[in-house]
């Protein structure tokens, strides 16, 4: 029975559970801490209804675009791929082919075949970093910090 797309793609570049799961980890604490920090900011500035949610998003977009920018340069322009699984379980996006004969698997993408390290096009991979793991746990801690620091100040 000839290998599937995913069992080939993870052959190339596989991810170890447990990294993935470390950076689960890591990724919902900088979301939890965030979001916390923000609430107290939004606290502190007396920010009130849309305007403080407002400042929320705005914040919570800049840092996970911060550290998206991290995880570019961390990577060498792989992205997000070479840390997450994304979508599809870690599937990597383009053709998966395995040559019978030799037993070597290669990759191409768009036509053109990638030898060596190159970059990891894991399908979906950049939505674990903007609305993965944490965002709504993120966002209980938000309105606490908020609301705690907003009824102390007053």
């Amino acid at each position: 029975m000839a290998p599937t797309k995913q069992e080939l793609s993870l052959l190339i570049n596989p991810l170890v559970p447990e990294s993935v799961q470390h950076n689960n980890r890591v990724l919902s604490s900088l979301h939890s801490l965030t979001a916390f920090l923000l609430g107290l900011s939004a606290g502190i500035l007396a920010l009130q209804s849309l305007t403080g949610f407002a400042f929320y998003f705005a914040g919570t977009i800049l840092v996970s675009g911060l550290f998206h920018l991290l995880i570019i340069q961390r990577s060498g322009g792989a992205g997000a791929g070479a840390f997450y699984p994304g979508s599809n379980g870690g599937e990597i996006e383009g053709r998966v082919s395995l040559d019978e004969m030799t037993g070597v698997v290669s990759m191409a993408l768009d036509g053109a075949p990638r030898k060596g390290r190159g970059y990891v096009l894991r399908k979906g991979a950049w939505r674990d970093i903007w609305f993965g793991i944490g965002l709504s746990e993120a966002l209980s801690g938000f309105v606490m910090g908020w609301a705690g620091l907003g009824g102390v100040l007053r």
